[in-house]
């Protein structure tokens, strides 16, 4: 047992340049991390969390009082490393050296690529064992959050004990320090299983609401605009609030939109779509919307945010499509491109919209409204499954931090974030996640990284040819162009991210 009255490693020394360099090449690591079981905004880096632990649970060999069976054991400890430095055997000789030696190791041991490392592991949970020979040390994390510090202490062969009081901390708490270590790899096979089955039982139950192509090209990405009216006087043209006409940006095959104005012999003109293959960046026009302003491709006025807050305002933030009794679109949301997969054909296509793509959208809201037409006849007993809280007005909440912006265009509940075909989407993979019960709580996080792909508030990448997450950010922007993924199309690749990182 380490005296009370001993310095800790820590409180003399610390390897600060080599853990901070290890911490900050850390957030660019994704595959096989921890975090990309679940976002959370706060989580530590476990380069530093694993060395800080280290050095408090360590005593320091300099200190008087630092017992001299630690040193015997720490010495024969590093010594009989593999592949270690051939100087250890003359540093560790003196208390001064041995300390040098020790923070040598605790920063090598940071660095996320010696983090499993079997030699790594063995030597820093056998110094830990002989400072502390007569119990296996506790440590307690009251606000463990995304579980970093627990995850590292447990790394480290010592007991955890860790609590929060979010509800989303506590489930990655959960999966992360129960769940993963107690069934292990078993884990990951039934994973693999239990997610091939819900996103086959899935992808049967919405394939009326994502059709393949008569040719049998498969869309796996929607681009959408909103859109406001001109106010012009002689105008009253619908307005795309396009930020960019670019579709893709690679060098072999650049594509973008171009359009055409039509003025037709009654009613208001209105522009009409092409997708053409740019020679230079000239031949792109530029947006029509910048800091909150929409330019009007017909008459080129300019209107007002205000004015283009107050009618997005009126369609509830203008993410889904309108559509008449007869199923035809009238206003809302505007379908710019569908990017498809050919079969046999390298790389991502991209066609205009069809009457047959709007079909879907509108079965897809006809859909929502039976939804949420039987839960209210069950009386509303079990929680809705499509949402349906509302953030706006209720500050301070937690539920409306970083919503400010979505709020001055009419979004006011979490359902309004999405198109009513994702709402289907979403709620239908929720069911059978429930189902399916092995499992349910590592597949319910990977459908919420679904969930923050697949919204109104994911924009499309034309330099990568994606879409991106709604997150990147704590604050959610306000999008006036989105893509909306096929979800079944991209949740192989989360299922994948989460078997990496177990």
């Amino acid at each position: 047992m380490i005296p009370k009255e001993c310095k800790r490693l820590a409180e003399v020394d610390f390897p600060i340049a080599v853990v901070s360099k290890h911490s900050a090449r850390e957030k660019s690591i994704r595959h096989g991390h921890p975090s990309t079981l679940h976002l959370w905004w706060a989580r530590r880096p476990l380069a530093s969390c694993r060395a800080m632990l280290m050095a408090l649970l360590l005593p320091d060999p300099c200190d008087e009082h630092c017992p001299e069976d630690f040193k015997v054991a720490a010495r024969n400890i590093l010594l009989s490393k593999p592949n270690r430095p051939a100087g250890w055997t003359k540093e560790v000789v003196t208390p001064e050296g041995l300390r040098e030696v020790l923070l040598k190791f605790i920063g090598d041991f940071s660095n996320w690529d010696n983090s499993a490392d079997k030699d790594y592991l063995e030597t820093a949970r056998t110094l830990i064992k002989a400072a502390h020979p007569d119990e296996t040390p506790l440590v307690v994390d009251p606000f463990a959050g995304g579980g970093s510090i627990p995850l590292e202490a447990l790394r480290l062969g010592c007991e955890a004990f860790a609590s929060d009081l979010n509800p989303v901390a506590c489930l990655i708490l959960k999966v992360m320090l129960e769940d993963i270590p107690r069934y292990g790899p078993e884990l990951v096979e039934e994973l693999r299983g239990v997610g091939k089955e819900i996103k086959e039982k899935t992808e049967q139950e919405l394939k009326d609401f994502y059709p393949d192509d008569p040719d049998g090209a498969k869309p796996i990405a929607y681009l959408w605009a909103r859109t406001v009216k001109c106010e012009s006087p002689n105008c009253g043209a619908e307005i795309p609030l396009i930020r960019s006409f670019w579709l893709c940006k690679k060098a072999s095959r650049k594509r973008a939109i171009g359009y055409k104005v039509i003025r037709p012999a009654s009613g208001p003109p209105y522009v009409e779509f092409e997708i053409f293959e740019p020679k230079s960046e000239k031949e792109v026009t530029e947006g029509l919307i910048f800091g909150g302003k929409a330019t009007c491709p017909v008459c080129e006025m300019v209107l007002l945010p205000t004015r283009v807050r107050a009618q997005l305002s009126e369609q509830s933030g203008g993410a889904d499509a309108s559509f008449s009794k007869k199923s035809d679109r009238i206003g809302g949301a505007l379908l710019l491109a569908v990017v498809t997969l050919n079969p046999g054909v390298q790389g991502r296509n991209y066609r205009l919209p069809t009457v047959r793509d709007y079909q879907s959208v509108w079965k897809a809201q006809k859909r929502v409204k039976a939804i949420l037409d039987e839960w209210e006849k069950e009386g509303g007993m079990r929680p809705c499954p499509i949402p349906n809280e509302e953030f706006h007005n209720i500050r301070p909440s937690p539920n409306a931090r970083g919503l400010t912006a979505v709020t001055r265009y009419g979004i006011n509940k979490f359902g309004q974030l999405y198109l009513a075909r994702q709402l289907v989407a979403l709620s239908e993979f929720a069911k059978q996640i429930g189902l399916a019960k092995k499992s349910s709580t590592l597949c319910a996080l990977t459908l919420s990284r679904v969930a923050d792909y697949c919204s109104a508030q994911s924009r499309w990448d034309s330099s990568q040819e994606r879409n991106v997450n709604s997150f990147g950010r704590q604050a959610l922007p306000m999008l006036w162009d989105f893509a909306e993924m096929v979800p079944f199309r991209h949740t192989v690749g989360s299922w994948d991210s989460m078997m990496e990182a177990l």
